[in-house]
Parts: C-alpha cells; sequence; structure tokens
C-alpha cells in the first residue's frame, strides 16, 4: 500500500515537473480549444466540398443564359409567377394559363432547354417534348422548331429565348391564351386557319396572331426583339391584333409594327417589298478543280430598304442554314462552298421591319476535274500557201492553237486561219474549261517548199 501511494506521489510530481494540469479542471480550457479547432476543420471541409458539388453540377449540367439576366422588372415577375392571369386580348378577357405539350420537330447546333421544375439548363434534341413554363435558348448559328397540332409550327431563330405558356392542350385554340413569351431574338411562324389564334408575349405588348376570318388564310408571321430593347411585328399573310399598354392595333398582311422599348410606336406600315434576284440564277452550276469558286450573289437595291438580309441553307425548308447575314449593300461573295446543293433567299428590312423573302433560288457546286472535249479536223489547204484548222470543243472554254487564242461559237465549233512556213510541224491545240481543266490535241502538218528546192 504504501509503495502505490508512492507511485502516485511520483506521478502528481513529474505531472508537475512536466508543466502538466494536476487536476480536471485544469485540462477543461484545453479541451474546449481542442473542440473549436474540430468545429473549424469541420466547417471548412463542408464548405470546400460544397464549392466542389457546385463546381461538378455546372460542368455535367451547363447552364445557358440565365431568364433573370434577360429580364427584369414586370418581365421578370412575369416568369417567375405560377400563372400569367387574365390577359385582354382584342377587347377579349381570358382565364388563367393552364398547360400544354408541345414537341422539339427540328434541333440545329447549340440549343439548349430547361424544363420548368429543373435547375439547370440541358440539350435539346429532336423529339424533346415541350411543357408549360419550360424554356428554349438558341446561341449563335443555331435554330430550333417546335411543332403543334395540325401542322402549327414556330421557328426559333438564333441568340433567342423563349418561354412556353398555354392555356389549353394545345396554344392554337380560340380561347386565345398567351402561349409563348419571347425573351429574345426571333421567332417565326405559321397558324393555320383550324384555329382561333397564337398569343405571343413580348416585352414591348401581346401580339395575337389570328387567322383571317372567313378566307381561310394562314398566318405566316416573324416577332422580333431588337439589339436596341424595340420589339417588331411583320406579318406576311393573315392579320395580327397587338396589344401596348391598353392601346389596341390591327395588322393585315404585307404590314409590320415596331415597339420602342418605351410602349412607343407609329403605327403600322407596309413591309418592304421583294429584292429583284440577278445572280446565280435558279439551277445554276458553280464549277471547281481545287479549291472551292468564288459565287457572287448579286440582286437589286430598293428604294424603301436599308438593310438587306441573305440566307444559304443546305435545305429547301431552310432547317440547316448555313449563312445568315445583313447586308448594307446589295450583293455578297462567298468563297468556300464545298461540293453540294444550296438553296439561298433574299429578304429587305426597312429599319427593324423586315419584309418577305424571296422565293429560294437552287445552286449546285461541282467539283469538275473531267477535262473538256476536243475534236480536230485534218488541216486543209483553202488557197496559195494558207491553211485551215477546224475542230469543237466543250462551249464556254478557252481555245489556243500555236498559243494563239481562238474565238469559239456557242456551239464549240472553231476556225484558225494560218501562213506556215515550209517544212514539217506539229499544230498543237489546247482547250481550257472555266475551272482550269486542260485538253490537248495536235496534227502533224508538212508544207512543201518552193519548186526546186530540196526537203
Amino acid at each position: 500500500m504504501a509503495a502505490v501511494v508512492e507511485s502516485i506521489g511520483q506521478v502528481e510530481s513529474f505531472g508537475q515537473v512536466a508543466g502538466l494540469p494536476a487536476n480536471d479542471d485544469e485540462f477543461a480550457p484545453r479541451t474546449r480549444d481542442l473542440q473549436t479547432l474540430d468545429i473549424r476543420v469541420l466547417l471548412a471541409t463542408l464548405i470546400v466540398f460544397f464549392l466542389f458539388v457546385t463546381l461538378l453540377i455546372r460542368i455535367v449540367f451547363p447552364e445557358g443564359q440565365r431568364l433573370t439576366d434577360m429580364v427584369s422588372g414586370e418581365q421578370s415577375a412575369l416568369l417567375e409567377a405560377d400563372e400569367i392571369g387574365r390577359v385582354d386580348i382584342a377587347g377579349r378577357s381570358v382565364g388563367n394559363i393552364g398547360s400544354f405539350i408541345a414537341h422539339l420537330g427540328d434541333v440545329r447546333r447549340d440549343v439548349k432547354i430547361r424544363p420548368a421544375d429543373s435547375i439547370a439548363w440541358s440539350d435539346a434534341s429532336e423529339g424533346t417534348t415541350v411543357r408549360n413554363r419550360d424554356a428554349v435558348q438558341t446561341f449563335y448559328n443555331s435554330r430550333a422548331r417546335v411543332d403543334f397540332k395540325e401542322n402549327n409550327e414556330l421557328r426559333i431563330g438564333q441568340n433567342s429565348l423563349v418561354v412556353f405558356r398555354s392555356g389549353a392542350a394545345d396554344p392554337f385554340l380560340e380561347r386565345r391564351d398567351p402561349a409563348v413569351v419571347v425573351m429574345n431574338g426571333e421567332l417565326t411562324g405559321t397558324v393555320n386557319a383550324k384555329y382561333g389564334a397564337l398569343g405571343v408575349q413580348f416585352p414591348a405588348g401581346l401580339v395575337e396572331l389570328a387567322a383571317t376570318s372567313g378566307s381561310g388564310e394562314d398566318v405566316d408571321f416573324r416577332v422580333g426583339i431588337n439589339p436596341d430593347g424595340s420589339s417588331t411585328i411583320a406579318i406576311y399573310s393573315g392579320q395580327a391584333d397587338v396589344n401596348i399598354a391598353g392601346d389596341h392595333y390591327r395588322i393585315s398582311a404585307n404590314q409590320g409594327l415596331t415597339i420602342a422599348e418605351d410602349g412607343r410606336t407609329s403605327g403600322a406600315r407596309m413591309l418592304p417589298s421583294l429584292p429583284s434576284i440577278r445572280v446565280p440564277y435558279d439551277n445554276a452550276v458553280a464549277k471547281f478543280l481545287a479549291a472551292p469558286p468564288r459565287v457572287r450573289f448579286l440582286w437589286g437595291e430598293l428604294p424603301d430598304a436599308r438593310i438587306y438580309r441573305l440566307e444559304i441553307a443546305a435545305d429547301p425548308g431552310f432547317e440547316e442554314i448555313l449563312v445568315d447575314e445583313y447586308l448594307d449593300e446589295p450583293t455578297f461573295t462567298h468563297g468556300n462552298l464545298p461540293s453540294g446543293d444550296y438553296y439561298w433567299r433574299i429578304s429587305a428590312r426597312d429599319g427593324w421591319v423586315q419584309g418577305p423573302a424571296t422565293t429560294p433560288r437552287r445552286l449546285s457546286v461541282v467539283r469538275d476535274s473531267t477535262p473538256p472535249s476536243l475534236e480536230l479536223k485534218p488541216v486543209q489547204e483553202v488557197t496559195a500557201g494558207h491553211y485551215a484548222l477546224r475542230g469543237r470543243t466543250t462551249p464556254d472554254t478557252r481555245v489556243f492553237v500555236l498559243g494563239q487564242q481562238v474565238e469559239t461559237s456557242s456551239s464549240g465549233s472553231f476556225e484558225f486561219l494560218f501562213t506556215p512556213q515550209p517544212g514539217t510541224q506539229s499544230i498543237v491545240v489546247e482547250s481550257i474549261d472555266v475551272v482550269g481543266n486542260v485538253a490537248y490535241s495536235s496534227q502533224i502538218l508538212h508544207v512543201p517548199g518552193p519548186p526546186g528546192r530540196s526537203e
């Protein structure tokens, strides 16, 4: 027992020598310090983990342009509300918004969709279902087509943001509910006469697109949000009713309306007329040998237009658009079109109001490595000492005989008259087509010398 007591005393003495607390009360402050440190480490670990998860979500689910970046104020409240509410269109009051279902009938390049119940944008693809409050966003040179029933469709242009809202299973109904909210970019489409109307909400007001009663004429339209914040409506067939801060406008076929960002407008006006196409003509063929050809597009100027829009597509429906340029001159040259068939059209713009497009023309770009045909007749002496070489080649080629260019007829025939020196010689003929393919042919001609001279 004395030994135990002695051992305990030695331990206590060791603790005092080492500077350690001699009882539990002296250990408490250090224990609290360790607990505080553990909490700080845990919080730091949680913050790092949260940042990592956030970065991972952004990589796996890339976001498009946020809706809140595109709109503010009343428009932002419009998108965030569960329902748009009652809206008066053309003097008629309609009820709250329900839901609808449509599908992406075509998607070109970089197109994103954000479902109403999602926090992130995802890649859109053909056949994707579009429901109430879903948003579709396109980027540079990207497009999408939204298909509804009975061949009604909406085409979303590049750099556009559209939110879909409707009051029924199909937005093309006589209840005339707003169906589409255009936040940015361009929206075109067709509403056929079987349904009543399609509503389009844009920053300056509300558009009701309705087939003309009695005529059965479809509504072809374009709605655009311009870089200066104004909005433009162009009607190519049918008619539209527009409500802007309580003011009502009716736009008939071949008319347009521009609304400033503050809601001011000068009223409906006529659309620019169709430009006259000069070259290339319809079904033209542009051939090349090595590098793609330089194709010049040319059309006539219009007195009522300042800007022209050129569209070149790989399909007649202009779904796969390759060139979409706004030009201040009636000409454009493209030097990088590979082999294939192309379709192109022109429309004119007066201010922000864009007129109808010309009937699409077809252009074929063909790689041609086949030399032109070249046929020669024997050289004949036409008069004493004078000879003629006749032949035929592919039309629209250049012909050279003995290095001299010879004129050809529209059919490709040619004649070369010359006076050769006595002796045996080779008459070389070359034919060069428009892309640089060359065909060669030659004949041996023996011209006798003067009498008494040996050859």
